[in-house]
C-alpha cells in the first residue's frame, strides 16, 4: 500500500466529517483562524502584561522607579489566573484547525499544541501558588511572591520531567529493559520495534515488558533518542505479529509526534499539582488540629470583649483556610485533568492513523483494538497521573461503553476508535462490529 494510498481515506474521512458540518468548510476554517488570531494575541498580551508588571515590581523594590500603584500588582495576578485558561483555549483552536489535514499539518499543529499546554500546565502551578499566597496575605504583592515561588517550582518539575521524567514513569512500572537481540516472543517485539522505526525515520528506542496479564502499551520520552516504550507481558504473549506491530507502530507515531513528550512533561506536573493541593489542605487541618486559629483570644487576656473578637477572628480566619484549601483540593486536580485530557483524542486518532502509514497494515491495528475491547483484566500499575500515556486508559473502568464514558476522559473509547478505522478503510470486516456499536455503518 503507498503513501498516497494512506493519505487518500485519511481525506476522504476528513471530507465526510466536514461534510455532516452545519458551516460551509470555508466559513468554518475562516472562523477558526480568526478566533485563533484573537486569542493568540489575548495570550501575547497577557504575557507581556505579566513581564512589565513583575518587571516594575522588581525596579520599584530597587528604588529604580517610582513604586508602581497596588493595582498593577492585581491586574498582574489576575493575568497569571488566566494564562493558563487562555493557552488550553488556543490549543483547542489550533487543534481544531489541523482537523481534516494531511499528517504532517497535523503533526506541525501537534508540535504547537503541546508547548501551549506545557504553558498552561506550568500556568496552573504558578496558580495555584499565587492563590495559596493569596489566602494568607490578602495581599496583591504577596500573591506575586506566592506565584513566583510557585513558577520556580514549576519550571523545576519540567525540568525534572525532561531529564528524569521517563525513568521515573517506567520505574512506577516496574518495566524490564529487553536485552538484544532477544529470543522467542521477545525476540519477536524487539524486530518488530525495529523494522517500524525504519519505516518512521527515527532511531529505534528501547524495549520494555511489564509484568502484567493486561493488554497495554505506552511510549516515553522527551525526544526520539532518548525515547523508550513498553507492553504488558500479556500483550506480548497474546498478540499476533500484526497486532503487534498495529500497537507498536502506535506508540512509536507518539514518539515521533512529540506526545510522549508532553504526556512526560503533564505526567510530572499533575503530581505536583496533587502534591500541592494536598500538601496545603493538610496544613490547614493540622491547624485546626493544634488550636492555631483559637490563639487569637491570647492576646486579650485582661479584655474579655478583646479575648471574643479575637477568637472570632482567628476562628474566621481559619474557616477561609479551610474552605480555598478544600476548593483548590477540589478544583485543580480538575483543572490538571482538563489540560491532560484537552486535544489527547485527537491524538488517539492522529496516532492510529500514523500507525497505518507506518505499517501499510490497518488490519493489524484494528484487530488490536478489537482485543482491546474485549480484554477485561485491569493494569495493575495504573495511576491518575500518567494514564493519558497507555495505549488505552487503564484507569478508566468505563473505556469500553462510549455512551457512559467521562468528558475529561483521555482516550477516545475504543469502538470510536475502531469506527473510525472502519470509516477510512470500509474493507475491514473484521472491526464491523465494532463500529456499528459507535454508531457507523459500513459503506456500499
Amino acid at each position: 500500500m503507498t503513501s498516497g494510498a494512506i493519505e487518500e481515506p485519511v481525506n476522504q474521512g476528513a471530507a465526510a466529517a466536514r461534510s455532516r458540518s452545519f458551516i460551509p468548510p470555508r466559513w468554518r476554517t475562516l472562523l477558526l483562524a480568526l478566533a485563533s488570531l484573537v486569542v493568540a494575541a489575548a495570550f501575547v498580551l497577557l504575557v507581556v502584561t505579566v513581564v512589565a508588571i513583575i518587571a516594575w515590581v522588581v525596579l520599584g523594590a530597587m528604588n529604580a522607579v517610582p513604586d508602581p500603584d497596588r493595582q498593577w500588582p492585581r491586574i498582574s495576578a489576575w493575568a497569571l489566573v488566566a494564562i493558563p485558561a487562555v493557552a488550553i483555549l488556543l490549543a483547542f483552536l489550533i487543534n481544531r484547525g489541523s482537523e481534516g489535514r494531511t499528517f504532517y499539518a497535523q503533526q506541525r499543529a501537534n508540535r504547537k499544541v503541546s508547548v501551549l499546554l506545557l504553558v498552561a500546565m506550568v500556568g496552573l502551578v504558578v496558580a495555584l501558588g499565587e492563590a495559596i499566597a493569596a489566602s494568607f496575605t490578602f495581599d496583591a504583592y504577596g500573591a506575586l511572591v506566592g506565584a513566583g515561588i510557585a513558577s520556580l517550582l514549576g519550571l523545576g518539575a519540567a525540568g525534572f520531567a525532561h531529564f528524569s521524567g521517563p525513568g521515573a514513569v517506567l520505574s512506577s512500572t516496574r518495566a524490564r529493559l529487553l536485552a538484544r537481540p532477544g529470543s522467542g516472543r521477545e525476540g519477536v517485539l524487539l524486530n518488530v520495534v525495529d523494522e517500524l522505526s525504519i519505516s518512521a525515520n527515527m532511531p529505534p528506542p528501547k524495549v520494555y515488558v511489564i509484568q502484567d496479564g493486561s493488554l497495554n502499551a505506552l511510549a516515553v520520552g522527551t525526544k526520539p533518542t532518548n525515547a523508550a516504550l513498553a507492553v504488558t507481558s500479556g500483550m506480548l504473549d497474546q498478540f499476533d505479529r500484526e497486532q503487534l506491530q498495529g500497537v507498536i507502530g502506535h506508540e512509536l507515531a507518539h514518539i515521533r509526534n512529540l506526545d510522549s513528550r508532553y504526556g512526560v512533561y503533564v505526567a510530572i506536573l499533575v503530581g505536583l499539582v496533587a502534591l500541592v493541593t494536598d500538601g496545603f489542605l493538610r496544613m490547614v487541618v493540622r491547624a485546626w488540629g493544634e488550636g492555631a486559629f483559637f490563639r487569637g483570644a491570647g492576646f486579650f487576656d485582661d479584655d474579655a470583649r478583646g479575648a471574643i473578637a479575637g477568637l472570632a477572628a482567628g476562628v474566621v480566619f481559619g474557616l477561609f483556610l479551610l474552605l480555598i484549601a478544600l476548593l483548590l483540593r477540589v478544583f485543580a486536580p480538575i483543572a490538571s485533568l482538563l489540560v491532560q485530557a484537552a486535544v489527547s483524542r485527537q491524538r488517539e486518532f492522529l496516532a492510529d492513523a500514523t500507525s497505518v502509514e507506518l505499517t501499510r497494515n490497518p488490519s493489524g491495528l484494528a484487530r488490536a483494538l478489537a482485543a482491546l475491547r474485549d480484554d477485561r483484566d485491569q493494569l495493575d500499575y495504573a495511576n491518575r497521573g500518567s494514564q493519558h500515556l497507555w495505549f488505552t486508559n487503564p484507569v478508566d473502568a468505563k473505556r469500553l461503553s462510549g455512551a457512559r464514558r467521562s468528558w475529561l476522559a483521555t482516550h477516545p473509547d475504543l469502538d470510536t476508535r475502531i469506527a473510525r478505522l472502519g470509516e477510512l478503510y470500509p474493507q475491514l470486516e473484521e472491526v464491523d462490529q465494532g463500529a456499528r456499536n459507535a454508531g457507523w455503518e459500513p459503506r456500499d
